[in-house]
C-alpha cells in the first residue's frame, strides 16, 4: 500500500490527493486520561510507568507537568516519574498522535489502527535498581554440561553515594529446587553511577531447551537492597557450521507462519487468552517457527512462546517500502532505524525462544542505515544470528543468512545445490495465503526436509486480518482493505492466512499446512507383507510419546483396524513395521487404502491426548476382479421433431434442444432435475482466485473465455439398440483475438437412466492458460446435498491436496467454507463419485471414467459470484452449481508469489473425457 499520507518526508501533514482519507483528517489525535493512587509502601523509591504499545506517536503528563515523548509504536516506552508524583491521588494523561516522525519507518501492509494498544504499567523499585540484566547459555564440545553466564547492571538512582552492592544468581529446575547458585560483589556506586556485574552459573548435563523440548529453568536475581527479579531460563546452544544452522549441535528445520498481532473482533489489541489459542493452533499445525512480522511482539508473547516451544525470528518494528531505497542511505533517519533494533534486541534478549533477529522487513536494498543496525545489535548480542531479508545473497551480505522470499520450491532446491553460497538460507516469506491460496506447500516442505542448506520459512501469513465492520447492522461485513471507506488501502492484501478469523472455522489450509509440516513420515516399502518405512524427522524427540494406528477402507468404507506397533524410533532416525492387514477375497472392481495415523499418548499444554499429529494413505495395488457388466433391458423410447429430442426410459426422460444442441431438461419420477438452463456445458474458467489476477484471469477476459456463448454446429439422434439412443451434439464458441473452441458431446442415454457423456474439446488459436476444462450443470437448487467419494472432506485443489485423504464424505452445498471475497471454491480431487439429493427430489449420482474428475458443488455460479466484494452481497440462490472437470487449475501463490506449477496448469489443449450420470 504505502503510506496513507503525503509521501513528502520528513514532513507528516502535508496535503495529499483529496481522495485521501487524511486529505480532511490530517494528523487525528486520541487523548486519554486516568487517574490513580500510588501505595504507600513505594515512597523513597523510583517509580516507572512503561507503555508497551502505543500507535504512532504519543506525548505523556503527569499532574499537569510534560514528562516526554515516544514515536517507536512496538516497542516499550519507559519513563521514570518519581518526582512528578504525589501522595494520593495522581492524574496521567496521553496524548496519541495518527502521525509522526515514526510513520515513515512503520510502513507494514496491515490495518492502520492507532491509539493505546498494549498494557501501561506503574512499577516501583529501590533507588539503587537492578537496570537490566542479559542471560547467556553456552553448551561444552559435547553439548553436555553448560555454562549460564549473567550480565546485571546496577544503577544507582539516587542523588546520595550508595553502599557497594552483591548481587545473587539462584537457579531453579522446574520443582522448585535450587540447583546452582553465584555471587557478584559490586562497587560503591556515586549519584547516578551504574556498573556492570558479571556471574556464572556451571550446570552438569542440564535438560536443554529446543521448540521440542521447552525445558526451563527458573533463575532469580536478588540484589543487597532487597529487590528480587527473575525470568526463565532455556539452556541451549545457537551455531552456524558450513551452511547448516544447529542447535544444541542438531542441525534444525523452521517450519511456520509469519503471524501479525491480529483478533478481526479487537483489532491489534489482543488478550493472554488470544495469544494461547494462536499457540495451540500453531502448535496443532505441526509449526514450530513464527517471525514476528513486521514488529516487536507484546512482551507476554515472547514468555508464551518460551514455555511452548516456538522458534522464533524476532523481527525489529521497521519497513519503509514505500520510500525503499531512499531510506537505505537518508543520514536523518539513520538513527531511528538503530534504535528500533535496539530496543527490539534489548527487550527480548532473555527469551530462549529467540534465535534469530530479523533487522526489519521490505526496506530498501540493505544500506549503510540497516548495516548500521546490523552492528549495533551484534555488539549488544553475539549469540544470536542476524537475518534481513533485503541483504539479498552472497558475498555482498553483511548477515549470518542468505534469503529471499516467494520463489518457487524449484528456486530453493537450486540455491541449495549453489556451491558459491556460504550461508543458510532462511525464507521469511512464502507461499502467500491470501483468500483460496497456498498451493504446492508440500514441494517446499520437501525441499527443505532434502537440503540441510536451506534451514526452512514462514508462511505468509497466519490468520486472516478481516476487521469487523458492523457500523450498519443490517449489512456487517469482515472487512479488507476499504471496507470501512479508508484510502488508501491494502484492499484484499489484508484478507490472508491459513486459519480463519475467528480460530475455530476450519479454512482448507490448515489442514495442508498440518500435512506438509508434519513430523512424522511413512512409507509403504513393501505392499505384499504389510511393511512401512517410518521416519523421525523430528530433531530432538523419539516417538516415544505417540501412538499409531492403522485402517483398512474398502471402496471408501473402513472393513479393518488395528494398532500400529514398532521398535523405539529416535530423533532424526528410521525405523520400520508390519501392518497385519489382510485381504483374502477382494471385491470385483473395488480399490483398497491403508491409512497410517500417529496420536499423542498424552495431553500437551496444546493438544488433548488422542491428538492426531501426523498420518499417511496409501493406495494398495490389490489385483481386483472385473465387475460383471450386466445388459440394459429397459426398452428406451425416442420422440424426435423439429424443435427437439425426447428419450424416456424406466421412470425417467431426457430431452434435447435442436435450436442449442443442449439438454432441455431431465426428468425422474416425474420431478425436474435440472434449473432453467442448466444443461451440461462447458465450462474453462472461474470467479477469480485473487492469485488468478494479473495472469490467468486477465488471459480469461483478453481471449474472450469468461463470455463464450456457445453455438450449435449439429446435432442428431442415432438408436444404438432397443435400450439405448445415442444424441451427438457438436457446439462451438468463438472469443476473442481469434480464440475459439468446439465440444462435441455424445450422450448414450440407457433405458435404465444411466447416461453415459463423452466429451471431445478441441481449440482454435493460441495456447493458453484455462481454469478448468469441464462441464457447468445447474440442478434444482432444491438439491443442497452432496455425498462423494474421493478427496475430502474440505475443498482441495491440483497442489493443495495432500491433506485430504479419499474416502466417502458428505456435504451440505450452503454449509462449506466460504471466502469473505467471493470467488470459485469447493473443487474435490479425485472424485469417484457423487451423488446429489434434497428434500422432495430423487438422487442422481455422476460416476467418474477412467481418469476420475474434479468436482464441486456451489449455490452460485461463476457469473454471480466474481463482481460481488462481500459474500453478503450474494444474490439468492437460484441452483445449485454442479461443475465437472477433468483438469483443474491449481490455486498457486501468485497474489504475492509464483503461479502454480506448469504441472498444476490447464491449457487450451484437445481434451477427451467421460462421465455417467445414474438416475
Amino acid at each position: 500500500m504505502g503510506y496513507t499520507i503525503k509521501k513528502d518526508f520528513p514532513h507528516v501533514m502535508s496535503e495529499p490527493d483529496q481522495k485521501y482519507t487524511a486529505f480532511k483528517e490530517r494528523n487525528p489525535v486520541g487523548s486519554y486520561r486516568r487517574e490513580f493512587e500510588v501505595p504507600a509502601e513505594w515512597a523513597g523509591r523510583r517509580q516507572f510507568i512503561t507503555f508497551d504499545g502505543v500507535d504512532c506517536a504519543f506525548f505523556l503528563w503527569v499532574n499537569g507537568k510534560k514528562v516526554g515523548y515516544s514515536v517507536n509504536s512496538r516497542n516499550a516506552a519507559e519513563f521514570d516519574v518519581t518526582t512528578l508524583l504525589k501522595p494520593g491521588k495522581n492524574m496521567i494523561a496521553v496524548e496519541v498522535y495518527q502521525y509522526s516522525s515514526g510513520t515513515w519507518l512503520e510502513d507494514q501492509d496491515m490495518w492502520r489502527l492507532h491509539g493505546i494498544f498494549r498494557n501501561v504499567t506503574l512499577w516501583s523499585a529501590p533507588q539503587v535498581h537492578i537496570r537490566d540484566f542479559f542471560v547467556q547459555t553456552d553448551l561444552d564440545k559435547e553439548y553436555r554440561d553448560a555454562t549460564i553466564n549473567v550480565s546485571a547492571i546496577i544503577k544507582n538512582y539516587s542523588e546520595k553515594g550508595a553502599v557497594s552492592q552483591v548481587v545473587t544468581a539462584t537457579l531453579y529446575d522446574r520443582n522448585g529446587k535450587e540447583i546452582a547458585r553465584g555471587n557478584a560483589n559490586g562497587h560503591r556506586l556515586n549519584a547516578k553511577q551504574e556498573e556492570s556485574l558479571q556471574l556464572k552459573l556451571q550446570l552438569a548435563n542440564p535438560d536443554k531447551w529446543t521448540a521440542e523440548t521447552p525445558n526451563l529453568y527458573t533463575l532469580v536475581l536478588s540484589g543487597s537492597s532487597g529487590e528480587i527479579l527473575s525470568t526463565k531460563v532455556g539452556v541451549r546452544k545457537i551455531e552456524i557450521k558450513g551452511r547448516v544452522f544447529m542447535v544444541n549441535g542438531v542441525p534444525i528445520k523452521l517450519k511456520g507462519v509469519n503471524r501479525h498481532e491480529h483478533w478481526s473482533d479487537v483489532g491489534h489489541a489482543i488478550t493472554e487468552e488470544q495469544m494461547i489459542r494462536d499457540l495451540q493452533i500453531i502448535k496443532q499445525g505441526n509449526c514450530n517457527h513464527v517471525r514476528t512480522c513486521h514488529y516487536s511482539d507484546d512482551p507476554r508473547w515472547y514468555e508464551l512462546c518460551d514455555e511452548w516451544g516456538i522458534w522464533l525470528v524476532a523481527e525489529a518494528n521497521m519497513e519503509y517500502h514505500g520510500y525503499d531505497k531512499k531510506f537505505d542511505e537518508e543520514p536523518t533517519i539513520k538513527a531511528a532505524i538503530v534504535d528500533r533494533n535496539v530496543a527490539n534486541t534489548q527487550n527480548f534478549k532473555n527469551h530462549p525462544a529467540v534465535i534469530i533477529w530479523s533487522l526489519g522487513n521490505e526496506g530498501g536494498n540493505g544500506g549503510s542505515n540497516v548495516r548500521a543496525a546490523l552492528k549495533a545489535v551484534k555488539a549488544i548480542d553475539s549469540t544470536r544470528f542476524v537475518h534481513y531479508e533485503r541483504f539479498g545473497t552472497g558475498k555482498n551480505n553483511p548477515a549470518d543468512l542468505d534469503g529471499r522470499m516467494y520463489g518457487t520450491a524449484e528456486d530453493y532446491a537450486n540455491v541449495a545445490r549453489n556451491k558459491e553460497l556460504t550461508k543458510p538460507f532462511y525464507i521469511c516469506e512464502f507461499v502467500h495465503a491470501m483468500f483460496n491460496s497456498m498451493g504446492s506447500l508440500e514441494e517446499y516442505s520437501q525441499v527443505f526436509d532434502n537440503n540441510a542448506e536451506i534451514l526452512g520459512g514462514a508462511i505468509w501469513e497466519f490468520q486472516d486480518q478481516g476487521l469487523w465492520n458492523k457500523r450498519d447492522p443490517k449489512h456487517p461485513i469482515l472487512a479488507y482493505g476499504g471496507g470501512f471507506g479508508e484510502y488508501p488501502n491494502d484492499h484484499y492484501f489484508i484478507h490472508k492466512g491459513v486459519v480463519a478469523w475467528d480460530r475455530k472455522t476450519v479454512k482448507p489450509h490448515f489442514p495442508e499446512m498440518k500435512k506438509a509440516f508434519q513430523w512424522i513420515e511413512t512409507q509403504l516399502a513393501d505392499p505384499a507383507n504389510g511393511t512401512i518405512r517410518i521416519k523421525n524427522k523430528y530433531q530432538f524427540i523419539s516417538l516415544d510419546g505417540f501412538d499409531a494406528s492403522w485402517s483398512l477402507s474398502e471402496n471408501g468404507l473402513e472393513i479393518a483396524k488395528g494398532k500400529l506397533k514398532y521398535r523405539p524410533i529416535n530423533a532424526r532416525s528410521t525405523g520400520s513395521a508390519n501392518v497385519p492387514y489382510k485381504i483374502e477375497h477382494p471385491k470385483a472392481g473395488a480399490e483398497y487404502f491403508l491409512r497410517i495415523s500417529y496420536t499423542q499418548k498424552e495431553a500437551t499444554l496444546w493438544a488433548d491426548k488422542g491428538f492426531e499429529v501426523a498420518s499417511a494413505q496409501f493406495k494398495l495395488p490389490v489385483y481386483t476382479p472385473p465387475v460383471n457388466t450386466i445388459a440394459d433391458v429397459h426398452p428406451l423410447k425416442l420422440e424426435e421433431n423439429v424443435q427437439g429430442i425426447v428419450l424416456s426410459g424406466n421412470q425417467f426422460s431426457v430431452s434435447f434442444s435442436k435450436k442449442t444442441g443442449f439438454i432441455n431438461q431431465i426428468n425422474k419420477a416425474g420431478v425436474p432435475l435440472l434449473a432453467p438452463n442448466g444443461s451440461p456445458r462447458l465450462h474453462l474458467w472461474r470467479a477469480a482466485h485473487r492469485n488468478d489476477d494479473n495472469w490467468a484471469f486477465d488471459m480469461w477476459e483478453r481471449f474472450g473465455v469468461t463470455t463464450l456463448n456457445y453455438k450449435l454446429v449439429s446435432i442428431k439422434a442415432e438408436r444404438v439398440s432397443n435400450a439405448a439412443v445415442k444424441v451427438t451434439a457438436v457446439t462451438h464458441a468463438d472469443g476473442k483475438e481469434g480464440f475459439g473452441v468446439y465440444h462435441t458431446a455424445t450422450y448414450l442415454v440407457k433405458g435404465s437412466g444411466n447416461i453415459v457423456v463423452d466429451n471431445q474439446v478441441s481449440f482454435v488459436g493460441l495456447r493458453i492458460n484455462l481454469a478448468r476444462i469441464g462441464v457447468r450443470v445447474l440442478f434444482d437448487k432444491s438439491f443442497d446435498k452432496m455425498a462423494f467419494y474421493g478427496r475430502g472432506p474440505f475443498e482441495n485443489y491440483a497442489d493443495r491436496k495432500s491433506a485430504a485423504d479419499v474416502g466417502i464424505y458428505e456435504i451440505g452445498v450452503n454449509d462449506q467454507y466460504e471466502y469473505e471475497k467471493p470467488m470459485e471454491r469447493g473443487n474435490h480431487e479425485e472424485v469417484r463419485w457423487a451423488s446429489f439429493s434434497g428434500k422432495g427430489k430423487p438422487p442422481v449420482l455422476i460416476q467418474a471414467d477412467e481418469k476420475l474428475m474434479q468436482v464441486a458443488a456451489l449455490p452460485h455460479t461463476d457469473e454471480q459470484m466474481y463482481p460481488v466484494e462481500y459474500k453478503i452481497d450474494l444474490p439468492a440462490s437460484t441452483a445449485t452449481v454442479v461443475c465437472i472437470s477433468t483438469k483443474t487449475l491449481g490455486v498457486g501463490s501468485a497474489s504475492c508469489g509464483p503461479r502454480p506449477l506448469e504441472s498444476f496448469q490447464v491449457f487450451s489443449e484437445p481434451t477427451r473425457f467421460s462421465y455417467t450420470i445414474k438416475l
